[in-house]
């Protein structure tokens, strides 16, 4: 597949420039991401754009992501996504960055009750191209680098077919009388607040509803405990200590020596952060 492969900061900056003289422009855009799967934390990894003729790949870890803010937030320029739920959240809350406007396809897939509902089979159904399952690379590490010829064929999917699904589904859309409803979702996308309360990475850890106020108290600060060590040591969270863990803990249904730890930690590591554990549960009693 012929692209466009920017990897410095300053052909990051004249392909964003570029767009000043393109007023009402319609781009497929799409990000990869790390999600706290490989190393520690969210990172923006990559970024795809397709323009109808142009492919662009760009890649923020080389190019740098702050040359994208005025692109992104151009509201002279209309972005076709896919399911934005976890896209939109990442970039306002680790670059803030807020982009619009958007028309993201997904409510259409969920209001045309489409069987299979990722990216790849609705492109099979509807525009009859067989790509790629995404299940192949639930599990790709972004991060890496040089980035395989497969994995960069599966990323620009994403967006090579996008301005061809939006108007397939804006014909099945109107002929169901669905239009406004699709339109009402995508309105509600633009005007969320896209801000993480600090609270929540708390409260959607299963378990943490049922915990009593004291058990909660012990809990925030055990979670805490871990993510400073899990930064410290650059490894994703739940790698460090298991979110189950964290409520057995809390619940004094477990104890320190019963966690069990990775390989790679030094003990030197792993008897501090037991310390500190330690010292937050005894604050219990």
């Amino acid at each position: 597949m012929d692209y466009l492969h920017i990897k410095t900061k300053k052909a990051l900056r004249a392909y964003v420039k570029s767009y000043e003289e393109k007023k009402n422009a319609v781009i497929a855009l799409d990000i990869e991401a790390e999600l706290n799967r490989h190393v520690y934390g969210e990172q923006l990894c990559l970024v795809q754009i397709y323009d109808g003729q142009d492919t662009v790949l760009i890649d923020p870890l080389e190019a740098g992501v702050e040359p994208l803010k005025p692109l992104f937030e151009d509201t002279t320029i209309l972005k076709i996504v896919y399911d934005v739920s976890s896209d939109l959240p990442l970039l306002k809350n680790v670059y803030d960055i807020e982009v619009r406007p958007v028309i993201d396809l997904r409510p259409a897939v969920d209001l045309l009750a489409y069987d299979k509902r990722d990216l790849h089979s609705v492109i099979g159904a509807e525009l009859g191209v067989a790509l790629e399952k995404k299940s192949k690379f639930q599990k790709q590490n972004w991060l890496k680098r040089p980035l395989q010829p497969d994995a960069i064929d599966y990323a620009l999917n994403d967006v090579r077919y996008l301005h061809q699904l939006k108007d397939a589904m804006y014909r099945r859309l109107v002929d169901k009388g669905l239009m406004d409803v699709f339109f009402l979702k995508n309105m509600q996308i633009q005007v969320r607040d896209y801000t993480r309360d600090p609270a929540e990475r708390y409260r959607k850890v299963k378990g943490y509803s049922q915990l009593n106020d004291d058990q909660r108290a012990v809990f925030k600060k055990v979670y805490d405990i871990r993510e400073k060590y899990a930064r410290r040591s650059n490894m994703p969270s739940h790698n460090i200590i298991p979110r189950t863990d964290l409520i057995e803990i809390a619940r004094g249904a477990m104890t320190t020596e019963q966690l069990r730890f990775p390989r790679r930690l030094s003990v030197d590591f792993v008897g501090s952060l037991i310390v500190e554990i330690k010292k937050a549960v005894r604050e219990r009693e």
